[in-house]
């Protein structure tokens, strides 16, 4: 899988998150039965997406998750002067792993959130 088009379906509006292993850059939490959330982003208060592309960078892989996006929850803090959000999704699905850099995979700059819409 190389690029996040693979995984949007057309019409789908989608925000594609960059997270890593690290402790502070983690703030993903994907339960068993699909649910979770992704935490402490700088986005818009309502970002008119239907779906949430996840790039999680561990030691060894990049995991690509797709989620429904349920609610959004914020702003949490201010921080630089912007508010955070903590995305809380649903339906879950490992949807395999890539290669490609974030840069890549994204087909953004370095800014760990991108909206697209297929």
């Amino acid at each position: 899988m190389d690029s996040i088009l693979e995984i949007i379906q057309p019409n789908e509006r989608a925000i594609a998150i960059f997270t890593t292993h690290d402790e502070w850059a983690s703030n993903l939490q994907i339960n068993n039965d699909g649910n979770g959330f992704t935490g402490d982003w700088v986005i818009r208060a309502n970002p008119k997406a239907d779906i949430i592309v996840i790039y999680h960078r561990t030691a060894h892989t990049n995991d690509i998750y797709k989620a429904s996006i349920t609610t959004i929850d914020g702003p949490l803090k201010a921080y630089f002067k912007k508010n955070r959000y903590r995305i809380n999704f649903t339906n879950c699905m490992h949807k395999g792993t890539t290669t490609s850099t974030w840069s890549e995979f994204a087909r953004c700059g370095a800014n760990p959130v991108r909206y697209i819409k297929a």
